[in-house]
């Protein structure tokens, strides 16, 4: 509760990592987007399924080309759609409204959040991170807990498990590619669980 996120459970998190829900929520009733999500809307013919249709796909390709989700959001803190201005993630510390804004934001955490990636109808790589960690309904990263009742620190054995993990999705996607993937479509698919990543270990 300290700080500020809420519990969501992994249905409904979709294959493509966003929490639509959340996403809905923060363009819907945000005081800075309610006034163009509904003209929006109205575009669309009030079908919102129509809506989030195209515009997730639109923020996924953006996603896409950003090296981190951390300079997605700095990047695209506000973005235009359909000729209408959205504000995807509110900065705290605003001259004006200090963290007014900041605090319409939509944190998320999931718990043994799987992760799946299947390739040819078959799953060829599967992990379950201790958390994962959602902004506005999109994914933002991942933690992996250790006990120090067992000895265990974050700084090794938290790091050495995201290093381990992300050592066999690599060493899976090489096979997958087998030098094919020029464009690089599959590694941003596959990997961008671990490249996207914010990290965390505790």
């Amino acid at each position: 509760d300290g700080l500020g996120y809420k519990e969501v459970t992994a249905n409904t998190v979709s294959e493509h990592y966003v929490i639509e829900e959340d996403l809905k929520a923060f363009l819907s009733e945000t005081t800075f987007n309610q006034g163009n999500y509904r003209k929006l809307l109205r575009k669309y013919g009030n079908d919102d399924k129509a809506l989030f249709g195209e515009l997730i796909p639109f923020l996924l390709d953006r996603i896409k080309s950003s090296a981190n989700m951390a300079l997605f959001f700095n990047s695209n803190k506000n973005f235009t759609f359909q000729g209408l201005t959205f504000t995807l993630y509110a900065p705290s510390g605003s001259e004006l409204k200090g963290d007014k804004d900041f605090k319409e934001n939509i944190f998320s955490v999931v718990q043994e959040l799987p992760y799946k990636y299947k390739h040819g109808g078959k799953i060829l790589f599967s992990f379950r991170p201790d958390m994962t960690f959602f902004l506005n309904g999109f994914y933002l990263g991942y933690s992996e807990l250790k006990s120090n009742w067992n000895n265990q620190t974050a700084g090794k054995n938290g790091r050495h498990k995201v290093m381990k993990d992300y050592l066999s999705a690599t060493q899976e996607y090489l096979v997958i590619a087998d030098k094919n993937d020029i464009s690089q479509t599959i590694r941003k698919e596959f990997l961008h669980i671990f490249e996207k990543a914010i990290h965390i270990t505790a």
